[in-house]
């Protein structure tokens, strides 16, 4: 096959060589500058743009490459950030694959909120934004707190949960300030959030855990640490199957998912839905504790061929976890622990080093600190997410600017 590869990543997880034979097939990138190193040479082309959010950019480079090395077979584009630029390269270059109309079910909210209620599916009450004046009147009508969101974000970026009237003065000056376009509104849902991660084949899973998470990620997108531990038992069961019954009802049939769930009173709703793999670090402790390569088996499904480490071996029975840790912006890192061999159940960490300035946004940007678990029970892990939270005291200092 003629593969282009559209990357955006430049860690482990981008080392493309040791998922796609660069011998059996011809391999064309178009990628960042800090992929090079990640890059084996046997790849037939490499063009090199400074980043991929210009995607007229990126298309047009991908139909350069197209005209220099042939029409491609398949196109990988793996971030989130990228599955509609990819969907795009397919429709522009005559690539077989996912189009702009498939792709949007997973990257718009509206869309697949839309879907899965047309199958029957619990969702949240919505609405698309189209003035600012539509929040407060959805407020009014569902008689209660909203969800205000943008359709197409990761992470709970530019989210807010509006509880009262002051905060949603506050959110309607927001959008009035920076614009409303591309925002949907919801009920808001009480309870704890659930994700699923894995790989779905002809509506049945290959491989798939459920997890629930340790604070939400609206909270991790305002500087609150956030981690999961993979769940067992009846209601995590039922997460299962609930989740299998969304991805039917949306036409995921061969990919990698990472779907959301409410635990509401009266049964899961869903809350949101990606085709690709989960981010932070549940492709790393989903590969260490239970022997399944995540990336590596979607790109091979990808290129036809069926998956090596799903099933290889006998599954561990260990409950699988992880915390991250975002750093102050505007600060600087004086001091901070290492918890190594102090917390049992905690199996790997990596740490900023002391004088890292935190110039971004907080919110997940720069973490001050990634922490994996494995451990035979969940009560296990969970409580060593908690003792890493007790533990993991760092000490700071505002800075001006930014640091240099």
């Amino acid at each position: 096959m003629r593969v282009l590869v559209v990357n955006r990543w430049d860690d482990e997880f981008s080392a493309y060589g040791d998922y796609v034979d660069h011998l059996r097939h011809e391999v064309c990138y178009v990628t960042v500058p800090t992929h090079l190193p990640w890059i084996p040479e046997e790849a037939r082309h490499v063009t090199v743009l400074d980043g991929l959010d210009d995607e007229a950019e990126v298309v047009a480079a991908a139909q350069a490459v197209q005209e220099a090395c042939g029409r491609f077979d398949l196109v990988l584009a793996l971030s989130e950030f990228d599955l509609t630029t990819g969907a795009r390269i397919r429709e522009v270059c005559g690539v077989p694959g996912d189009d702009s109309s498939w792709v949007r079910r997973f990257r718009d909210k509206v869309t697949m909120k839309t879907v899965l209620a047309d199958a029957g599916v619990r969702v949240p009450r919505f609405a698309t934004v189209k003035s600012p004046a539509d929040i407060g009147e959805f407020r009014r009508h569902v008689g209660g707190s909203v969800v205000v969101k943008p359709r197409a974000q990761t992470a709970s970026k530019g989210c807010h949960i509006v509880h009262n009237s002051f905060e949603l003065s506050e959110v309607l000056t927001e959008l009035e300030r920076s614009g409303h376009d591309d925002y949907e509104v919801e009920e808001y849902v009480d309870g704890p959030i659930w994700h699923v991660d894995g790989i779905v084949e002809a509506d049945r899973f290959l491989f798939a855990r459920a997890s629930r998470y340790v604070n939400t990620c609206y909270e991790y997108s305002r500087g609150t640490p956030l981690g999961s531990a993979v769940q067992e038992g009846p209601v995590a069961d039922a997460m299962l199957a609930f989740t299998l019954r969304c991805l039917t009802g949306l036409g995921l049939h061969r990919s990698a998912f990472h779907l959301e769930i409410i635990e509401s009173a009266s049964g899961p709703v869903f809350l949101e839905v990606a085709a690709r793999v989960g981010g932070g670090e549940i492709a790393f402790v989903l590969r260490d504790v239970y022997g399944v390569d995540v990336i590596g088996d979607w790109i091979r499904l990808q290129l036809g061929e069926r998956p090596q480490t799903i099933g290889v071996s006998s599954e561990s029975r260990e409950i699988a976890g992880y915390l991250q840790v975002p750093g102050p912006a505007g600060h600087r890192l004086l001091s901070r622990p290492s918890l190594a061999g102090t917390i049992e159940g905690l199996y790997g960490e990596d740490l900023l080093e002391p004088g890292h300035c935190f110039d971004g946004p907080s919110g997940g940007e720069e973490l001050l600190g990634r922490f994996r678990y494995r451990a035979g029970t969940v009560a296990d892990v969970e409580s060593a997410i908690n003792a890493t939270l007790d533990a993991f005291v760092c000490v700071t200092e505002p800075v001006q600017r930014s640091c240099v």
